[in-house]
């Protein structure tokens, strides 16, 4: 394999002489731009780039005309591609001319010789799903399916471990092998199928959808059903994308792809193998976990049988967020005693109601730090704490970092 140069730690004669000779030149081809992971990874990839290596970054992204049109095919020259699902034709055209590749997808061309991938923890990502879905009370679940690909075999799988770790029925498979339908007439085939898979579903349940794409298909399928989202199927997505999510009624909750680490730990990988430190035929792959449950109303009220329940947790959601509440207030607002709904909890949620409580307070801390830029005084307010130091401690016991380190890692 070709190697370039040696370079310092400042870097404009090295780095010019690392591009001149084309080893410098990192193909970036990733999935359909519109989706928001992409940029996300970009991003990671652009940061490590600019942190002082010398890579000059090539895309596919597209400019409606007004930038030549560029194809990162099998024809491409230059030292590294980052590229989701490549060709088997493409990986031999790469290896003969000793550029160095680094697959961003979970599957793998058939009888290709295997590259280094970095992915997300898809089995993490299940395992996050069914804990996400059990805090909920639920006790059916189900999975949307697509068999032919890897990323969806392997999120079913830690979906179950999971699940059945905790002691719950494997969860109901809906098997939609949209991957293989024909493009003709493709959202109409899938939503003649969905209706007919959703429709023989236990409620409540909660259904963890493979991607948002399925998870958008899931909500249409069920209004058409006259199935009510939340309150009679809770659907989650993976992706977090933000056209998908705040684009379907109700909105989508989700798992966050944590597309900015994946593109540096990309990039860092290809470094190292354009500069000979692993081998670009080594079968290595690099998995990050996924970035969390973004908690919206597709998982929000959940009518549970037990409706003493369903009172308390609606109670929870509607005024814990604005600052602490007592187990006596939930009780008077629920019409149960105290020992009822200690009882009553345990068996539903498998958790007291302080720890429902508390749940509930951080995650609506964690929103305000997604999507807002106040300072910790301002959101110790808004979220009933006497200040920011008593919401850090607060904060820190149930993440375990601090609310700024917390805000910090976000993609």
């Amino acid at each position: 394999m070709r190697q370039p140069p040696p370079t310092g730690s400042d870097q404009t004669g090295p780095r010019l002489a690392f591009q001149s000779a084309g080893l410098g030149r990192v193909g970036v081809r990733l999935v359909d731009w519109s989706q928001g992971y992409s940029n996300r990874i970009f991003r990671g990839i652009a940061d490590f780039a600019r942190s002082g290596h010398p890579m000059m970054l090539v895309s596919e992204q597209p400019s409606g005309g007004e930038l030549p049109k560029l194809h990162l095919g099998k024809d491409w020259e230059g030292g590294g591609i980052i590229v989701f699902r490549p060709t088997a034709e493409e990986l031999v055209a790469w290896r003969k001319r000793g550029i160095a590749v680094v697959n961003l997808s979970s599957e793998h061309p058939p009888g290709a010789h295997p590259v280094p991938q970095v992915t997300m923890d898809n089995h993490a990502c299940g395992r996050l799903a069914a804990d996400h879905l059990r805090a909920l009370g639920l006790r059916h679940f189900a999975f949307w399916h697509d068999p032919h690909r890897v990323y969806s075999r392997e999120r079913l799988a830690g979906f179950q471990e999971a699940l059945h770790a905790a002691g719950h029925a494997p969860p109901r498979i809906l098997s939609l092998p949209v991957s293989t339908f024909p493009k003709a007439r493709l959202a109409e085939r899938i939503g003649l199928m969905a209706k007919k898979a959703l429709a023989g579903l236990e409620l409540p349940c909660g259904l963890f959808a493979k991607d948002d794409i399925s998870a958008v298909q899931a909500v249409q399928a069920l209004a058409k059903l006259g199935l009510r989202v939340p309150e009679d199927v809770a659907v989650l997505g993976v992706a977090d994308d933000l056209v998908f999510c705040h684009g379907a009624s109700p909105p989508l909750s989700s798992i966050r792809f944590p597309g900015r680490k994946i593109g540096h730990a990309a990039a860092q990988l290809l470094f190292r193998m354009m500069n000979g430190k692993i081998s670009a035929t080594e079968p290595l792959r690099i998995m990050i976990p996924p970035g969390g449950v973004v908690p919206r109303e597709s998982t929000g009220r959940i009518e549970l049988p037990d409706s003493v329940c369903t009172r308390a947790l609606d109670v929870i959601r509607a005024l814990a967020p604005k600052g602490s509440l007592s187990t006596g207030e939930i009780c008077r607002r629920s019409g149960a005693s105290r020992e009822s709904l200690r009882l009553r909890f345990h068996v539903t949620f498998g958790r007291t109601v302080k720890e429902m409580v508390d749940q509930t307070r951080v995650d609506a801390i964690c929103e305000l730090l997604r999507h807002t830029d106040w300072t910790l005084e301002r959101i110790s307010e808004h979220a009933g704490f006497g200040g920011g130091e008593e919401l850090s401690r607060f904060f820190k016991r149930m993440k375990g970092m601090s609310p700024g380190r917390w805000r910090q890692g976000l993609e």
